[in-house]
């Protein structure tokens, strides 16, 4: 594979792409403009979901020694408090087991993290709100972002129990201050994101039978995304140039998803704007996270077993070392796997900063990408250009129940 240089498109998107600003909308049209300077045709799919957005957030803290307010950022899709915020008796419980929860009712509450179950109890109890943390102690103030964290939309409809998140090095200055009284006051309301896939088409002569190739291109909220995922759509573009050269006996479709970390509502619009085309895919490819210097690199099946010997059967052959197990991954490819489309995530895990404005350039390589890139484009173009596809569609019991509880 010649021509492309992935490095220099994953600078050309290498700004943050937040789903719903106008970076994810450029970083957009940088993808179509490079399609089409390939030789190809893209376009843009817009969608839209339900969001949020923090207007107030803020915690104060009633101790014996001083009253004091640490920085907080607003909880989503929690609720908001009254004008006045909401005062009531501190309590730490953790973990958040039942022994933690005990005489929770009527007071904030702070857990170390937050899932569905744990919101539900919490509201069953009667407690009043919640307060987790980010980071780690070490965290350099001037140097890392407090998130914005947020409750899925199922959970939200439990019920409102407005919660707020703090910095780790001020979680332990609040709890070793064993307030009697502590408040939270916020504001948020309800809005509707504006996001889009970006589509691209090779066409072979077998157009019912055909292969599907995703990478999500929005990044989280302050960072700059160059391992996710500009990597992968790195991955993704280099692969459309070298298709759009070697047409393949099968046809193969491009899609670059957006909004994926605001819950993979890209790739889940695109299951539903398509769902009665999607039987004709016998295979989809999804690459989130490539191109590290420092990493392994794994394959995640969400399909048959002989789908899993056949990836390890070609990293053998052509002595790529890659780790391959079956399950689901926490990415686009559960949108198309809950909806019967066999999938292969692939990634490169390594020193990348994940989801912060440390997500830099500097840890990626031309060499790597390659390296993935090469590997995934010789174990394609076997699948597209075989006599019979060499695997089954199918989607195993197991790994349909994994889909049904990571969606739950």
């Amino acid at each position: 594979m010649k021509d492309f240089n992935q490095m220099s498109f994953i600078k050309k998107i290498y700004f943050p792409r937040f789903a719903g600003t106008s970076g994810e909308k450029t970083a957009a049209e940088t993808i179509i403009d490079t399609v089409r300077s390939l030789g190809g045709n893209a376009f843009y799919e817009p969608f839209e979901y339900d969001s949020f957005e923090i207007e107030q957030a803020s915690l104060t803290v009633y101790s014996k020694e001083k009253t004091f307010a640490p920085e907080v950022t607003g909880y989503g899709r929690t609720g908001s408090t009254e004008s006045k915020g909401i005062s009531a008796p501190f309590q730490y419980a953790g973990m958040g087991n039942e022994l933690d929860l005990d005489e929770c009712s009527g007071k904030i509450v702070f857990v170390n993290n937050m899932h569905h179950d744990l919101y539900r109890r919490l509201i069953e109890k009667k407690a009043l709100g919640f307060i987790t943390f980010d980071g780690n102690i070490f965290d350099e103030r001037s140097k890392t972002d407090l998130n914005i964290r947020s409750i899925k939309e199922k959970t939200s409809k439990l019920g409102s129990l407005p919660g707020v998140t703090m910095r780790a090095a001020d979680a332990i200055k609040l709890i070793k201050s064993n307030p009697k009284i502590v408040c939270i006051n916020l504001k948020q309301k309800e809005v509707r994101i504006k996001s889009g896939n970006v589509i691209a088409d090779i066409t072979g002569k077998n157009d019912n039978e055909k292969m599907i190739f995703t990478a999500h291109y929005d990044s989280t909220r302050f960072s700059k995304g160059a391992w996710d995922n500009a990597s992968g759509c790195a991955n993704l573009m280099s692969l459309f140039s070298y298709y759009i050269k070697n047409k393949p006996k099968r046809s193969v479709r491009f899609v670059w998803c957006g909004a994926e970390e605001h819950g993979l509502k890209g790739s889940l619009a695109y299951v539903e704007a398509h769902k009665n085309e999607l039987n004709k895919f016998m295979l989809g490819i999804n690459i989130d996270m490539t191109g590290t210097i420092i990493g392994n690199d794994i394959a995640c099946v969400s399909g048959d077993d002989s789908l899993k010997s056949y990836l390890q059967y070609c990293a053998n052959e052509t002595a790529f070392s890659v780790s391959v197990s079956s399950g689901i991954f926490p990415s686009d490819s559960s949108s198309f796997a809950k909806a019967g489309v066999p999938f292969i995530v692939f990634q490169r895990g390594g020193q990348g900063g994940m989801h912060s404005r440390n997500d830099i350039i500097d840890v990626l390589s031309e060499e790597s990408l390659k390296k993935t890139t090469e590997f995934i484009r010789f174990t394609s173009e076997r699948l597209l250009n075989s006599v019979k596809f060499p695997v089954p569609r199918i989607i195993p019991e197991g790994i349909k129940d994994e889909l049904d509880n990571y969606f739950r």
